[in-house]
């Protein structure tokens, strides 16, 4: 393949892979405690079989940008009041745990609620998992309290206290409405010190303005490349169909 065509295919394969990033954080705007991925690429150097050319033949190594990986930015976003006692917001870093039947699972969404065996558990019906496990609400008790350090109470007296654990952004794997599971080799710890704010969500860390911008400006990029492509492409028909033309 031509070093050009091959150098703006490259371009253009990664600013597809941003878009589909961007794509993906702008549809999760709405989505709580939602984290938005970001991309990094590297400058790759193709290696040459130069075995062929002769000494002082005209050598070049093409040099291509291409998407080494996808990082989630762990930013918290702001909370937001909706009045419900089982609305719970993590202010700093941290995820709530929760029992699926593949293990533990990890979320920053915190829009509880009680199952009909008065269960605290998520909105996809998993179990929210305190100290001791399960946490179980008496619905003929008085008013649920759940304070900064995440203990949960009821007529002051303490139930349980939620799970809040640590995990380095580069461990997470996402596993679909909005949890993360662990890769081998990481342990999430506990935090000593959570911030857990009751009646209240935290919102996606998606700015749409910024992420708008990053759009248009992957797709320009993408169109640039697609023009350099056609380009070089037009420049080697040219080339066929005239070679050996006598004027």
């Amino acid at each position: 393949m031509d070093q050009g065509i091959y150098t703006a295919a490259a371009g253009a394969i990664a600013m597809e892979e941003r878009l589909n990033v961007i794509s993906n954080n702008i549809a999760n705007i709405n989505t709580t405690g939602f984290k938005k991925d970001q991309m990094s690429f590297e400058q790759f150097q193709r290696a040459l079989d130069t075995s062929i050319l002769f000494s002082g033949q005209y050598r070049t190594v093409p040099i291509d940008v291409v998407p080494i990986s996808t990082s989630i930015d762990l930013t918290p976003g702001a909370p937001v009041k909706t009045g419900n006692p089982l609305d719970v917001a993590l202010g700093g870093d941290g995820f709530f745990v929760v029992n699926t039947d593949n293990g533990p699972r990890y979320t920053r969404a915190g829009s509880f609620q009680l199952s009909t065996d008065n269960i605290i558990i998520t909105q996809q019906g998993y179990t929210v998992q305190g100290q001791g496990g399960d946490i179980t609400i008496d619905p003929n008790q008085g008013q649920l309290v759940i304070d900064p350090q995440g203990k949960v109470s009821q007529d002051g007296d303490e139930i349980s206290t939620l799970q809040v654990v640590k995990i380095p952004p580069e461990a997470l794997v996402r596993q679909g409405n909005n949890l993360f599971s662990v890769k081998a080799g990481f342990t999430p710890e506990p935090v000593d010190a959570p911030s857990v704010v009751q009646s209240s969500l935290e919102t996606a860390n998606v700015e749409p303005i910024n992420e708008m911008v990053e759009m248009i400006a992957a797709q320009r990029a993408y169109d640039v490349f697609q023009k350099v492509i056609r380009s070089v492409n037009d420049a080697y028909s040219y080339s066929m169909h005239n070679v050996g033309t006598v004027a």
